[in-house]
């Protein structure tokens, strides 16, 4: 099976094909064979937290209702999970590795989920106000095509609001972070900008790092527990943070203000670059991850064009 994802821009050119054959036949004609290849085993077409949000935030519920039927029939409701799961994951085996504790391996495609909100958050999550059921749990693993659509339309209006109002905040403070570095490096090399970025990441995360190594057996209570070369090592060698690097390093260099879109499209790409074996982008995006070299590094296609995902069906 290969794991495709798809840009949101990619989700509602398919919707478009299937709505308006006639003006999109080559894209059209993908569509069944995108069925045939999703209801074959061969692909899957993940959602990830940002085509969750972009769907949500759409107000009229007529184009809502058209699009995540689309994305939930096609993804079947699984998602890309989420950054804290990622970097519990990647963290704690990278630390593993350094320290030589036992092996704990992930079930295959761990970084996929069929509950649709783990591309957020953990069901385990303790910021959930109330534990939630077994039996929930087991709906949303069952039918995770149909709560992922029933979520997408028929939540209640405040909810859906203030979801959307919550996810943009969270895009919003990273993009003022990343423009205050911008403004007080914009002189430095690229190389002195990596190391500077590292060493802020490093200081952001801290805390939840820490968390993580003790729950791996590391005990690490503070910085002066690490040494200089494992810090390092966390931001190169774990997916999660090393994507972030490089394409924040690229997006501040460019000539241009920065949007609270492309922090959620960065979003994305930590989540899925490391996994995909095809990422279906828009150009810009594209182009930095092909610059940074992060196709190579986790050996997954980039392409551009959604006619690029034929070949895996």
């Amino acid at each position: 099976m290969r794991i495709v994802y798809l840009d949101q821009n990619k989700w509602i050119e398919l919707a478009r094909a299937a709505k308006s054959p006639a003006e999109h036949p080559e894209t059209h004609a993908l569509l069944q064979e995108i069925a045939d290849a999703v209801a074959g085993g061969r692909l899957m077409l993940p959602l990830a937290a940002t085509n969750i949000y972009e769907t949500h935030k759409i107000n009229d519920r007529e184009r809502r209702s058209e699009l995540a039927s689309f994305q939930a029939l096609f993804s079947g409701g699984v998602v890309f999970r989420g950054r804290h799961k990622r970097l519990e994951v990647e963290i704690s085996a990278l630390l593993r590795s350094i320290y030589n504790l036992p092996d704990t391996p992930e079930e295959p495609n761990w970084f996929l989920s069929k509950v649709f909100f783990e591309a957020f958050l953990e069901s385990d999550d303790e910021r959930f106000a109330a534990p939630l059921s077994d039996h929930l749990l087991n709906l949303l693993r069952a039918r995770s095509d149909f709560c992922l659509y029933d979520y997408l339309i028929n939540c209640p209006e405040a909810v859906r609001l203030g979801a959307v109002k919550r996810f943009s905040a969270g895009s919003e403070k990273l993009r003022q972070r990343v423009e205050k570095w911008r403004a007080q490096h914009s002189n430095e090399s690229e190389s002195m900008r990596r190391k500077l970025y590292s060493a802020l990441l490093m200081i952001d995360e801290i805390e939840l790092i820490l968390a993580i190594a003790q729950r791996a057996g590391v005990a690490w209570s503070s910085t002066s527990d690490m040494d200089a070369s494992n810090a390092r090592r966390i931001i190169t060698d774990v997916p999660t943070y090393y994507v972030e690097r490089e394409i924040a390093l690229r997006l501040e260099a460019q000539d241009r203000a920065l949007h609270e879109n492309d922090f959620r499209d960065m979003q994305s790409f930590c989540a899925v670059l490391p996994y995909a074996d095809q990422v279906i982008g828009e150009n810009q995006f594209v182009n930095l991850a092909l610059q940074a070299g992060l196709n190579k590094k986790y050996r997954t296609e980039l392409a551009t064009n959604i006619l690029a995902l034929r070949k895996y069906l």
